[in-house]
């Protein structure tokens, strides 16, 4: 058995729970926030690809603008190795959205760079967006 560590982060983002959904769910606007190409099949049992394909998996769960369940591996992950992303969206008391995450079964080798990638590819650039374009 591969040893896993869990990867957990909440951040405040100035948008709805809708809209911070739809930019994650919404493959033109999941591509726009990140800059990098992807593909979304957004329905429970539907496939994704990320960030010019580096994270793969499937949708689990999903309940419209409250919360996503990923089956997701990287390309760094050992090969058949998928954790479970698991995202709850919540209304802030700022009126904006209060996202976590828990990212679970992350291969231990691999949880110090992914903790810097989740902030750094994913909640900066989204918080940016959500000021720059939606906010605008």
């Amino acid at each position: 058995m591969k040893k896993t560590a869990n990867i957990f982060q909440v951040i405040e983002v100035n948008a709805s729970p809708s809209d911070i959904y739809n930019l994650l769910i919404d493959e033109v606007n999941h591509a726009a926030f990140t800059n990098k190409a992807c593909s979304i099949d957004a329905q429970e049992g539907g496939s994704f690809s990320f960030c010019n394909g580096n994270h793969t998996g499937n949708f689990l769960k999903l309940v419209k603008n409250k919360r996503m369940v990923l089956a997701w591996t990287h390309r760094k992950f050992p090969r058949g190795h998928y954790s479970i992303v698991d995202l709850s969206f919540e209304k802030s008391e700022s009126g904006g959205t209060r996202l976590s995450m828990n990212h679970m079964a992350v291969p231990e080798t691999c949880d110090g760079w992914l903790t810097e990638a989740w902030n750094k590819t994913y909640w900066l650039p989204l918080a940016e967006y959500v000021n720059e374009e939606m906010l605008a």
